[in-house]
């Protein structure tokens, strides 16, 4: 199942410190590297820091990708995801297309709750008609629209009965699966307060939103981790986690730390600095609906103005990819395209010809000019003023307008912007290109202004392929995306930027861990813990 898209602060990637705050904050790390004192011991076993505590353990309610993450330690889905986007099995030991309306699973033999019970296809069947009950409640609900049935074919094959072909269903069959006896409405409270699944860590105690404590399972499937404990802690400042590092009182963050910090965190001897390739798609929104925007001339011309290159080498310290597709190159549906790449001279043919000519010549009155929405993120706000000054050398002048995360969200869910930036957290089912750029999806009263087609493209063309592509098997499901990226790049309803890397700083108690490319937390199932003592900073 996908990170929630853009739709929560914490998604974004870290931002870089400014300047004059990477200063500051390396002189408070000397003085406390070199205040003599020892930091208190952590806790047994690995120390994990979170930017912010997870909404929900139950991944039926959890919208975080904290929430989501960890619910997923604990109660994992018939599948999951390897880092191209493939789903491969995990609680299931096979699946297949028995028709084009027909998925099978078959369970792992021997599966076993934390709480002892036999997992079975059963709970599978519970898990999913609760999801699909309202009585339930669950935000998830309608992603389970086609299907018509889930029949139980023995103690380990679950078959899944659509009604229509849906391609996209697998990416909706990572859900959690819970016991039966928790899976309906009866159950909510049960599994808020002490969840139960069949994940590589169980449940052992969550004394407050910013502590939460993991066991090893002994029964998992892939064997009993090599982890003692896992102890989450929250803690919102930067500067407070890196320290924390530093005095070896932590042992991972993942995506939590900026990248102009990273050089210090790369010296000190018992950490190390993982990345891997990423799916966080980074973008430009435009505003489809009238104006200047309205005409493809002008929005290709804004793209051939921009120059991701210093943006990705200065502001994100080269740990980014620029883009040219929602989809990472490193997906199985990505097909590379044209793309506008960075041309000035290009950009004022496009002006011109839109009926935009430089009025006085170049360093005179703009061609156009145009909000640009952000948040007051200080990283996502110094990427603004740095697409406005590139974009105003092209005689297109933007006004930044740094906002409050929950009023710039409205904003922007409701069409009220002309240009704005936002970040997917990570990208996994290609069917998301559906959900980003069908007309059916431009938000709006009907759908409680919930659509992903913010910028309001209607393109009849791109609608039928996107369609097809839901019901098609995956080799044509790779032709029509093709065919739908091919379409997207010639008609710009987003400006791609690029897909930002996974980063996780690791102790050198924390072996063998190696970071997701979609930022989850299951590679903790198979890292191992050494004894040795911490290599703390005295």
């Amino acid at each position: 199942m996908d990170a929630p898209p853009d739709i929560h602060p914490v998604t974004d990637a870290m931002p870089p410190l400014p300047s004059r705050a990477v200063r500051v904050f390396f002189l408070a790390l000397t003085l406390v590297l070199d205040s003599g004192c020892r930091a208190p011991a952590p806790p047994a076993g690995i120390t994990v820091l979170l930017e912010a505590p997870p909404d929900s353990l139950d991944d039926r309610f959890a919208l975080t990708a904290h929430g989501q993450r960890l619910a997923q330690l604990i109660s994992p889905g018939l599948l999951t995801f390897d880092d191209s986007s493939r789903p491969v099995p995990q609680l299931a030991e096979s699946f297949r297309e028995v028709s084009p309306t027909e998925v099978e699973f078959v369970l792992r033999p021997g599966l076993t709750f934390h709480d002892g019970s036999d997992l079975t296809a059963e709970d599978v069947k519970a898990t999913f008609d609760s999801l699909r009950d309202p009585k339930l409640g669950s935000p998830k609900r309608e992603r389970y629209e086609p299907v018509e049935r889930v029949e139980v074919v023995d103690a380990r094959t679950v078959r899944f009965h659509l009604k229509r072909p849906y391609a996209p269903l697998l990416a909706e069959l990572s859900a959690a699966i819970l016991p039966a006896e928790r899976a309906g409405p009866q159950g909510i409270e049960a599994q808020a307060e002490h969840p139960v699944g069949a994940g590589p860590f169980r449940f052992e105690s969550w004394p407050d939103e910013e502590h939460l404590t993991l066991v090893p399972f002994e029964g998992w499937h892939g064997g009993k981790p090599a982890v003692s404990r896992l102890t989450f802690r929250v803690v919102r400042d930067e500067t407070t986690r890196v320290l924390e590092l530093l005095k070896g009182r932590a042992d991972l963050v993942v995506n939590g730390v900026s990248p102009a910090v990273l050089p210090a965190l790369r010296e000190a001897p018992h950490l190390r600095v993982v990345t891997k390739p990423g799916t966080g798609f980074t973008y430009l929104g435009i505003n489809l609906r009238e104006g200047p925007l309205a005409d493809v001339r002008v929005r290709q011309a804004l793209c051939h103005l921009i120059d991701v290159r210093p943006l990705v080498e200065h502001k994100l310290h080269g740990l980014a990819e620029p883009a040219s597709s929602m989809l990472p190159r490193e997906h199985w549906a990505f097909t590379a395209t044209q793309g506008c790449g960075y041309a000035p001279e290009e950009a004022a043919r496009l002006l011109d010809a839109a009926g935009y000519p430089d009025p006085d010549g170049p360093g005179g009155k703009p061609r156009l000019s145009f909000t640009f929405k952000t948040s007051t993120d200080r990283f996502r706000r110094a990427v603004a003023l740095v697409l406005k000054e590139q974009l105003a050398k092209g005689g297109v002048a933007v006004e930044v307008r740094a906002l409050e995360f929950g009023t710039f969200f409205e904003d922007v869910r409701r069409g009220r912007f002309e240009l704005f930036t936002l970040k997917w957290a990570a990208v996994m089912e290609p069917d998301l290109l559906r959900g980003a750029f069908h007309s059916a999806n431009v938000p709006g009263p009907e759908n409680h202004w919930g659509g992903f087609n913010r910028g309001a493209l209607k393109d009849p063309a791109l609608d039928r392929v996107l369609d097809a592509a839901t019901q098609a098997p995956r080799e044509e499901r790779r032709t029509l995306y093709a065919e739908a990226q091919r379409e997207l790049d010639a008609v710009l309803p987003v400006i791609p930027l690029w897909h930002e890397a996974s980063v996780a700083v690791v102790s050198s108690r924390l072996a063998d861990f190696e970071p997701s490319a979609h930022g989850l937390l299951l590679p903790l199932a198979k890292a191992r813990e050494v004894m040795p003592e911490r290599g703390g900073t005295p």
